[in-house]
């Protein structure tokens, strides 16, 4: 599949995206136990759709261009960040403030990060094993970003299988489809089945790379595989997913407009099956080198979570507008204790941003060119993502009060019977303002709270409180730790190794992170 046609360039227009995705074969999707025949035009998809187009759109602005398109280092063009390695800390701290920037403006997930991810991942995992193994992943990788970048595509990764029985590893499942496997290896490829869920964006991606979920032992062989396949193809079936939502979207037409969906923007997420599906030998990037599963996953999740801070700021600072916008219209903005909330979410923003930032500019460089984020600092961030953003939600919902979880629907706010009822009583008061506004308004914040999967990403989206926990505990130098105290109590008795240890502390100038064994360049 190339969806860039001729004339495309290297950055596609808003429209031209639109064209491609409607010029895919046909998918086998699925909702509400019906099949959906077209995914650009049906009612709950219609804001993911809007979405993604968006991304596509502000590329092409002035004000943009500077921070999500970049100069290609293997094209004479610019590219879309989100196919892009990172290759700098520049780069990487790009990245947090487009992720941040985008939420404001979008309020959901972007649909492209998670493909820019992986390729973060591939890129110097491809590399290592290349180098290792005398394996050609590396080229095969690098052929298919710059296929990538030529045509401008949006690639989602697939990560989550749906694992079964949890104390059991991917080859002792009662069912093999709980991880994505190989079938079959043939001359020309390989045959790969299974689930993967969760996938935010699916249906509006051209291109969907797989990569393993856990790292794995010898025994899990099959199950160890990356690989890239067209969104369309064959073999492919995909089960949308609920949002408390999703039949809000079937009440817009005539002069309802959809207020009562909070924006005109949001994501989906859906389950997909891989059923018997050939992926040549060019897209295949790691077929049972169970070794450097937990490699790959360590590259990825660097700058996987390096993302989430930017993007999960970038949604507490929409709370906090919409929060402290409502405050406006009802007259409360000067009491104290709403001060302090806002403050509270304003600074909530900040904090995971900046981990963000901070994991960006405290990374290292591969030996392949790119650039890997502070694991320790990147695994930090996503951990606080888990847990802060929820007391923003908490006071946005506080100040919001009942009008949230009790507000008419716009349908009755335009009834001929009892719609001026119900906007002189929600009128704010605040002349500035009316009923229709303080709804908009309120639904904003019902949407990010409880309609959407914005709370849902916060706590497991690219990886949940143990997930990250797991990580920052591996990435921690304990014995540093233990070094410093011994030196400072005088439990390290050897004056020299003392001074040494000292020496040390200087050296690293308060990095705490071990990079183990991960290759880097040193500077």
């Amino acid at each position: 599949m190339s969806p860039a046609k001729e004339g495309f360039g290297m950055l596609m227009t808003k429209q031209q995206f639109q064209d491609s995705i409607r010029a895919r074969k046909p998918m086998n999707v699925w909702f509400l136990g019906e099949k959906i025949e077209d995914v650009t035009t049906y009612p709950p998809l219609a804001a993911s759709f809007n979405a993604i187009s968006k991304i596509y759109e502000l590329q092409h602005r002035p004000d943009w261009q500077d921070l999500i398109t970049v100069p290609s280092h293997m094209l004479d063009e610019r590219v879309s960040i989100y196919n892009a390695p990172l290759r700098s800390a520049e780069d990487a701290n790009r990245k947090t403030r487009a992720a941040r920037a985008l939420a404001e403006v979008i309020g959901c997930c972007t649909h492209r990060c998670t493909g820019s991810e992986a390729f973060a991942g591939l890129g110097p995992a491809c590399y290592d094993m290349d180098h290792d193994l005398g394996t050609n992943y590396f080229e095969r990788f690098m052929n298919f970003l710059k296929y990538v970048q030529q045509n401008d595509l949006t690639c989602t990764v697939t990560v989550t299988d749906v694992k079964g029985l949890r104390t059991a590893p991917p080859h002792a499942q009662a069912d093999r489809d709980s991880y994505v496997h190989v079938d079959e290896v043939r001359e020309d490829g390989i045959v790969i089945s299974g689930f993967k869920c969760n996938q935010t964006g699916i249906l509006f991606a051209h291109e969907i790379v797989i990569v393993p979920t856990t790292n794995m032992k010898p025994e899990d062989k099959d199950f160890a595989v990356a690989c890239a396949v067209p969104a369309d193809t064959p073999g492919l079936t995909f089960v949308l997913g609920r949002t408390p939502q999703d039949k809000r979207f079937f009440e817009v037409e005539g002069d309802i407009e959809g207020i009562d969906l909070g924006k005109q923007y949001a994501d989906h997420q859906a389950l997909v099956y891989f059923d018997h599906v050939f992926v040549p030998n060019e897209r295949v990037f790691l077929c049972g080198e169970t070794q450097y599963v937990g490699r790959l996953l360590s590259y990825f999740t660097a700058v996987h979570r390096l993302t989430a801070g930017g993007c999960k700021a970038g949604g507490c600072s929409a709370l906090c507008g919409a929060a402290s916008l409502l405050a406006d219209m009802v007259g409360v903005q000067k009491a104290g204790h709403i001060r302090t909330k806002l403050t509270e979410m304003a600074m909530t923003a900040e904090t995971v941003y900046g981990l963000s930032i901070a994991s960006g500019v405290e990374g290292f460089q591969h030996p392949s060119g790119f650039w890997i984020p502070n694991p320790l600092m990147s695994h930090t961030c996503k951990y606080t993502c888990t847990k802060i953003p929820f007391d923003a939600v908490r006071y946005a919902r506080d100040i919001l009060a009942g009008f949230g979880e009790t507000a008419p629907s716009e349908l009755d706010m335009r009834n001929p019977e009892v719609g001026e009822l119900c906007q002189r009583a929600f009128n704010p008061g605040n002349p500035k303002y009316n009923a229709f506004d303080r709804l908009r308004a309120s639904r904003f914040i019902e949407h990010m709270v409880r309609g959407s999967n914005w709370t849902a990403m916060a706590l497991h989206g690219g990886g949940n409180q143990e997930a990250s926990t797991v990580m920052a505990r591996m990435y921690t130098d304990w014995e540093y730790l233990k070094g410093l105290v011994k030196v400072a109590t005088g439990i390290e008795t050897d004056a020299q190794k003392a001074e040494e240890f000292i020496d040390t502390i200087g050296k690293r100038q308060g990095r705490i992170c071990t990079t183990l064994d991960l290759p880097k360049v040193e500077s």
